[in-house]
Parts: C-alpha cells; sequence; structure tokens
C-alpha cells in the first residue's frame, strides 16, 4: 500500500510540476510576446522617425542646393554687371567704337578707288586692308610702348603718315564731288585723331601725373617761358639728368639771378617797403615829448662867450642831465641853437688848439687813436660861402647817438657792451635784430646809467660788428 501510495503521489507531484511549468513556459511566451511587440513598435517607429529625418535631410540639401544655386548665380550676375560698368566706364571701349566706325566707314571708299583703278575686286579688297591694318598697327604698337614706358615718337609718326595715305586716296576718288571727299577723307583721320587722344591721356596716367601736375607745367611754360625752356636744357645737357626741380631751381636762378618764386621787379618793391617801414618803425621808437610848463622854462645852462681861440663846450655832465628827460629836449634844441650861434659869430678857431682841446677832454692821449665826434645835428642850414646842404639820415643818426654819451669812453663802453651781448647770442644760435639791441639797451641791461633808446642805425651797426668778430674779424675799439 505504502509503495502504490507513493508512486501515485509521485505521478501527482509530477503532473503538478509539469503544469506548472507549462504555466511558466506560457508566462513566459507571454511576455516574450508582449516585448517583442514593443521592440518591433519601437523599431518601426525609430525606422519611421529615420525615415522622416532622411526626408528633412534631402528636402534641406536640396534648399541649400537651390540656395548656393542662386547666390552662385547672383554673384556671377553681378561680377558681369561690375565688368560691364567698369569696361562702360573706361575710355578704351567708346574710343574703339569710334575707331571701328571709322574704319568702317573708309574701307569701301578705299576698295572702290582701286576698283575704279581697273583692279580686280581681289586685290582691291588688299589693298585697304594693309593701308588700314598699317595705320592701326603702328597705333597698337604705339600703346605698347607707352605701357612699357618706351619711346614712341617713331610709332606716332607712322601711324599719321598711313592714314595720311588713305585720306588722300579717300579724297582723290572723290575729286568730282568736294563735300564727300572730305566726309571720306575726314573718316580716315577722325580715328586716328580719338586714338591720338587716348593715348595721350595714357600716356599721363603711365608717368604718374595727375590733372594738378600738368596744370602746373603748363601754367610754368606759359608764364616763364624763358626758364622752361633753360629748365629743359639743363635736363638735356646733364648725365645723369637732373630732375625736374632741380633743373627749374638752377634755370631761375641762371635766368632771374635770385631764389625761385623772386624776381627783380619783386625784390624793388620789397626793399621800396622795408625802407618805409624801418622809417617808421624809427620814428615811432624816438622819445616823445611830455606835456609840461617846463617846456616853456629857459635853459638850465647859461651860455658863455669864448674868445677866438678857445674851443667850444659845455659840461657833459649837464648835457647828461638835459637829455635824460625827454620833456627837456626843447632845452636841448634852444641850447644847440645858442651854440650855432655862438659857433657862427666865433669864426674860425684855431684846428690844433681845437684839437688839443677835445683831446684832453676825452682823454684819448695816443695819436693813432681818432677820437669818436660827429658832427652835430644841425639839419638844414647855409654854410660859410652861402650854399646850403642837408646833411645825410646815417650821420644824424650817428650824432645824435653819440651826443648821448657823456664821453668818448661811455660811449665806446656801450658799443662794447652790446657787441658782446650780441655775440653772446649768436654763439647761442639765436637771431638777433636791431629790435632785440634796443630792447636789451632800454630794459634788460644790468648798468642803470646805460638805459636808453636806441636808433635803429647804431643797433645795426654794432650788430655788424658782432657778426664780424663772430666770423673771425675782431672790431676796432679805442686803446686807452
Amino acid at each position: 500500500m505504502s509503495e502504490a501510495t507513493t508512486y501515485r503521489g509521485r505521478e501527482q507531484m509530477d503532473a503538478v510540476k509539469a503544469k506548472a511549468a507549462q504555466a511558466q513556459a506560457a508566462a513566459e511566451s507571454r511576455r516574450t510576446n508582449a516585448l517583442t511587440s514593443i521592440e518591433i513598435e519601437e523599431a518601426r517607429e525609430k525606422a519611421a522617425e529615420r525615415k522622416e529625418l532622411r526626408k528633412q535631410a534631402a528636402k534641406t540639401k536640396k534648399l541649400e542646393e537651390r540656395a548656393r544655386r542662386r547666390e552662385k548665380a547672383a554673384a556671377a550676375r553681378k561680377a558681369r554687371n561690375e565688368r560691364l560698368s567698369a569696361a562702360i566706364g573706361q575710355p578704351l571701349p567708346w574710343v574703339m567704337t569710334v575707331v571701328i566706325t571709322s574704319i568702317a566707314f573708309a574701307f569701301p571708299g578705299q576698295f572702290s578707288a582701286v576698283v575704279g583703278l581697273g583692279v580686280i575686286w581681289v586685290l582691291a579688297l588688299l589693298v585697304p586692308v594693309f593701308i588700314e591694318g598699317a595705320t592701326w598697327a603702328m597705333a597698337w604698337l604705339r600703346k605698347w610702348a607707352v605701357a612699357n614706358n618706351k619711346p614712341a615718337k617713331l610709332y606716332t609718326v607712322m601711324t599719321w603718315l598711313f592714314a595720311s595715305v588713305a585720306a588722300a586716296l579717300n579724297a582723290w576718288h572723290h575729286l568730282d564731288k568736294p563735300q564727300l571727299a572730305v566726309v571720306f577723307a575726314a573718316s580716315s583721320l577722325f580715328g586716328v585723331a580719338v586714338w591720338e587722344i587716348y593715348m595721350h591721356s595714357q600716356s599721363h596716367a603711365a608717368g604718374g601725373r595727375d590733372a594738378a601736375d600738368i596744370k602746373l607745367a603748363l601754367q610754368r611754360r606759359i608764364r616763364h617761358p624763358r626758364v622752361s625752356r633753360r629748365a629743359s636744357w639743363l635736363r638735356t645737357a646733364t648725365i645723369p639728368a637732373l630732375s625736374e626741380s632741380e633743373a627749374w631751381a638752377i634755370a631761375w636762378r641762371q635766368i632771374r639771378g635770385t631764389e625761385p618764386g623772386l624776381t627783380k621787379r619783386t625784390l624793388k618793391r620789397h626793399n621800396r617797403l622795408a625802407e618805409k617801414i624801418a622809417e617808421a618803425a624809427e620814428k615811432a621808437c624816438e622819445p616823445r615829448l611830455t606835456a609840461s610848463l617846463d617846456l616853456f622854462a629857459a635853459p638850465v645852462e647859461p651860455v658863455r662867450e669864448v674868445g677866438p681861440g678857445e674851443a667850444w663846450a659845455i659840461d657833459p655832465q649837464a648835457i647828461a642831465r638835459i637829455l635824460a628827460d625827454p620833456a627837456n629836449a626843447s632845452r636841448a634844441d634852444r641850447a644847440k641853437a645858442s651854440g650855432r650861434e655862438i659857433n657862427s659869430a666865433s669864426g674860425n678857431a684855431d684846428q690844433k688848439a681845437t684839437r688839443g682841446a677835445q683831446e684832453a677832454r676825452t682823454r684819448a692821449a695816443k695819436p693813432q687813436v681818432t677820437p669818436n665826434n660827429p658832427p652835430l645835428v644841425r639839419g638844414r642850414e647855409k654854410a660859410a660861402d652861402g650854399a646850403g646842404g642837408k646833411q645825410a639820415r646815417a650821420a644824424r643818426t650817428l650824432a645824435a647817438e653819440t651826443a648821448r654819451a657823456a664821453t668818448p669812453e661811455q660811449a665806446e663802453a656801450e658799443k662794447r657792451a652790446a657787441r658782446e651781448w650780441v655775440l653772446e647770442q649768436l654763439r647761442a644760435g639765436r637771431e638777433v635784430g636791431w629790435r632785440d639791441v634796443q630792447r636789451y639797451f632800454e630794459k634788460e641791461i644790468p648798468e642803470q646809467q646805460m638805459r636808453m633808446v636806441r636808433g635803429e642805425t647804431w643797433c645795426r651797426q654794432r650788430i655788424k660788428e658782432a657778426e664780424r668778430e663772430h666770423g673771425g674779424d675782431p672790431a676796432l675799439t679805442l686803446v686807452g
């Protein structure tokens, strides 16, 4: 019983296990089928997406290619338009249009002229070909010469020679109709003339000259013909050739005698105006009278009479006091007038005694030194023999400058101070004018007794002396 029971139980257990295995297998199968269907759907969706992406990429590529073709076509159209505009903007196409028209009009005239001579048409056709061909071959050779900076004069001459032959042939054939002869002859020359004008502009462009340079060169030839011819001659006479500016400067100096830009008339006008300005400036720098009752006062120094053998002299310190104040200028004038009257009354004094008195007064003991005693400022007065004369302006200015100094030694000290100051400025590399010297003595000189207004002539003389000394030629001075 037990074994049978056990066997049945095993069978039942196996059956249960088999059912469980089947159920598990069915579940696994269902799960597998579900996963497979999901994967298939996903795969289908992915495939659809990929297909859609490929379509979009293909469409985008097609659009890009279309846009690229459009851009390329637009760029080509733009470049073509630019080339066309550049061609239209250049003079050569228009010149060639005129040239071709001229050839087309002149060609039948030359052909009919040769045919009229009895030449067969084949040979007659060659005549205008080599005549017009030779003309424009020479013209094109000239264009090549200009572009390559070669001589082009021979090509120009031969171009006009062949064109003249063609014009003569056309005019001869139509002598019975003068108007038509002129038209056909002009047709052979008109194209050459237009071409020459075009080559003229190209020669300027090849030479690097703009409109302003061309206009300036033309004005130079018109306004200064002698200088222009001389400059051209100089450039041909020198090896290597001078530059245009150097030749012009040398030619101007040779013809005009001055630096470029100056002429004889310009220098005369400048000197005349400079003299007027210098005279006005000198008058402006002279001391002015001060409005005061002292103008009408009596002279501060009494006038005394001297004998015929004595020398007339006034105390130098008195002269300095009188001339120190511009308000006393009238007193000085009256004192000078009194002195002139006394000198006239005293007659001709002994020259030796006068010279000895002057030497004692100036303390110039050495005979080789001549005292610096310029003539008095007398203006216009009658001489002893009755003849009148006007003293030179330089002499009057020198006399006035010397009168301001108390003694010749002081005058020489002032001149020495002026020369030393000018020398100092020259050694420092500065330019000095006569107004600078005048300003230095009026306001800047350390010695107070030397401060006064100096005239133009005195200042210019000191500058010349300092320049001579600066250049190696020492100035003359008084020896004590």
